[in-house]
């Protein structure tokens, strides 16, 4: 009998053929291999669910198409719910796990009792597999090993910072009986997944791991670059809830530093969303004229900050 725990690692679909089979086949290559995967298509009108049926492996799940058109957060709780193991890691189409990302955090999460989430690095990589930038996450706690960290102190950190210092559900992987009652609340959009971790961590710590276990993948026509203009309000009224939350943690003075810092980078951001359309027109324009010497027809995108992490 296998006694170690079982992770279930759920993928929200939506027209995701581009990438799709990539975000499979990084799942199914973990070197830890007691886990499950389910899928929850949102409708596609592309080949997602067929990439997902192309592949025979028993541990891969297809959600039945949902009887009306899901929204966001409908969708990624659907997924999650639908799950039943006792660890759960999130992954958005279009993102990979490291070989070694289930093992290492699975293993944190067992030698530390108290944490119910479990948090490392990410690499960040562009719409043709391109690293833009090779490790990022956590803040001022990256660099500095394991260590455990209150969930009250994780929201002074990422107010101050202006940013979701945890990074994407790909970097997370979190106990099932941490998840709080709502999964997800509507009212956050860009902030949907910083918020949803804080709630999680109400009553326990989180592991925070400088390994990279990830890729997150930055392109002009993801969710991210999608919600842009809105993210720097939206985190502005993340904190002052937060504030809320936590007043003996943090200050408005906190709050105050975050809205700047959260302005700061959504201007940052989109600078690199501007590069990287601008990078794949002339990249289309240059395989049109036979002149592009990228190996894969495409000029290298400028790197440039995504977030204060």
């Amino acid at each position: 009998m296998n006694t170690e725990p079982l992770v279930s690692v759920v993928i929200p679909v939506f027209n995701g053929e581009r990438h799709l089979a990539a975000c499979l086949d990084s799942i199914l290559g973990q070197t830890y291999g007691h886990f499950d995967v389910i899928v929850a298509d949102q409708a596609s009108t592309d080949r997602s669910v067929e990439i997902v049926r192309s592949y025979s492996d028993p541990r891969i799940r297809l959600l039945p198409p949902p009887s009306t058109q899901l929204d966001l957060h409908s969708n990624w709780a659907r997924s999650i719910e639908a799950s039943t193991a006792e660890l759960v890691k999130l992954v958005c189409q279009d993102d990979v796990l490291l070989p070694d990302c289930l093992s290492i955090q699975v293993d944190l999460l067992r030698r530390h009792p108290t944490a119910v989430l479990a948090c490392g690095r990410r690499r960040m990589i562009d719409d043709n597999h391109k690293v833009l930038i090779q490790a990022r996450g956590l803040g001022r706690y990256a660099r500095a090993g394991t260590q455990l960290v209150a969930g009250a102190t994780l929201a002074r950190a990422c107010t101050r910072a202006g940013a979701n210092l945890l990074g994407e559900p790909v970097n997370v992987l979190i106990r099932r009986s941490a998840l709080p009652e709502q999964l997800f609340d509507p009212i956050w959009v860009y902030t949907i997944d910083v918020e949803f971790y804080l709630r999680c961590l109400r009553d326990g710590d989180a592991v925070l791991d400088d390994h990279v276990v990830c890729c997150f993948r930055v392109s002009p026509s993801q969710l991210s670059a999608v919600l842009a203009p809105g993210q720097a309000k939206e985190l502005r009224a993340l904190f002052r809830e937060l504030g809320r939350r936590y007043p003996e943690d943090i200050s408005p003075t906190d709050v105050r530093i975050g809205a700047v810092r959260a302005q700061l980078l959504a201007l940052a951001r989109r600078v690199l969303y501007v590069q990287m359309r601008a990078s794949a027109r002339l990249g289309r324009s240059l395989r049109r004229q036979g002149l592009s010497t990228d190996p894969d027809g495409a000029p290298r995108v400028p790197s440039a900050p995504v977030s204060a992490d």
